[in-house]
């Protein structure tokens, strides 16, 4: 019974091919459909190949990654995403993650779905038109995790930060979301500060260093940083691809801006700016800062969780703080300190 009713299911299902002798092939899983374009980008230095039927897509990837420099050799990413002919379909909303070992299901409906091989570094996607052309829901929902997932399993680790870096010593700028971590990091970048990244950054634990990555063409903000940058006046805010109220700035539109795809890691400074007091630095132990971090990693298989816990553990060895601050500007001040060759904190 369980295979008559799956065999109905595949016949409903049914796509038909020309083998070259003129039989008609059934072709339930859609492995026949065609993937004709291809593009190569890097994101954070790795290769990945995809290949698609949908400009939207390489349109979706390449605003994503297009520039990123080829930094690492030992991992690359397959991804092949596949778009339905449906124009009827709309959008897909929210989205929900599954998992087993070393894989992954992310699911909005029936009629978009990614499965991600980690081990592998291989994804197949399936969407509906709409999604595709939703470019900021699309990269926000989808494709940075089909990204990021696969390198945060094999090479690198997920620190939710800003970063800054100057004299070539970099500050991890941490807290929960609301904390003020892309308003500081700004401000940093306004003084002449590297942006290295917005949020998040990426641990490179293989070899074990202190070398974080991160993507620094965009930053976002609440609809509230206009009251405290004079820039941000008369940008109209609207929900972004997950709900929020924020604004995207482009960092090629603030041309004085200095940028880096990387860093090394001087300082890691988790944010308080609710304290009254002047901003000052308050020394944090490597056990209590590597707590913090570590409550931001997802729940992942055994052996590559006890790797990001030693990677962790090896970044905060380099120097922890707590900034209490109020003042934005003298909040920067206060972090100078951290990144002078001169100073020994």
């Amino acid at each position: 019974m369980i295979v008559k009713s799956f065999g109905q299911t595949l016949r409903s299902t049914r796509r038909a091919r020309d083998n070259g002798t003129g039989a008609r092939l059934f072709d339930p899983f859609h492995l026949s459909i065609d993937l004709p374009r291809e593009t190569l980008v890097h994101p954070l230095g790795f290769p990945m190949r995809l290949r698609t039927n949908s400009a939207d897509v390489i349109q979706a990837v390449e605003e994503s990654w297009r520039g990123f420099p080829h930094l690492f050799d030992d991992r690359s990413l397959e991804v092949r995403i596949a778009v339905s002919d449906d124009e009827t379909a709309p959008c897909a909303s929210g989205l929900r993650f599954y998992g087993q070992g070393y894989l992954l299901t992310f699911l909005s409906d029936q009629n978009n779905l990614a499965v991600c091989d980690l081990e592998k570094g291989f994804t197949f996607a399936w969407f509906v038109p709409a999604t595709a052309r939703n470019h900021p829901f699309f990269r926000a929902f989808y494709f940075d995790s089909i990204t990021y997932l696969p390198l945060w399993h094999s090479h690198l680790t997920l620190i939710h930060a800003g970063c800054v870096a100057r004299n070539g010593r970099g500050v991890l700028l941490c807290g929960p979301s609301g904390a003020g971590k892309s308003c500081l990091t700004f401000a940093c970048a306004r003084r002449g500060w590297t942006l290295v990244a917005d949020e998040p950054v990426s641990l490179l634990r293989r070899p074990p260093g202190r070398t974080v990555l991160g993507r620094p063409w965009h930053m976002h903000f609440r609809e509230t940083a206009a009251d405290l940058f004079p820039e941000f006046s008369g940008l109209l805010a609207s929900p972004n691809a997950v709900g929020k109220i924020s604004f995207e700035i482009p960092i090629a539109d603030l041309p004085r801006f200095q940028t880096a795809f990387q860093c090394q890691v001087a300082a890691v400074v988790f944010l308080n700016r609710h304290a009254d007091d002047p901003p000052r630095l308050v020394p944090v132990s490597a056990t209590d800062a590597f707590r913090r971090l570590e409550s931001s990693l997802p729940l992942v298989p055994a052996p590559v969780m006890e790797q990001h816990h030693a990677a962790l553990r090896h970044l905060v060895e380099t120097g922890a703080f707590e900034l209490r601050y109020h003042d934005l500007e003298q909040a920067v001040t206060a972090l100078e300190p951290l990144v002078d060759p001169a100073t020994n904190l």
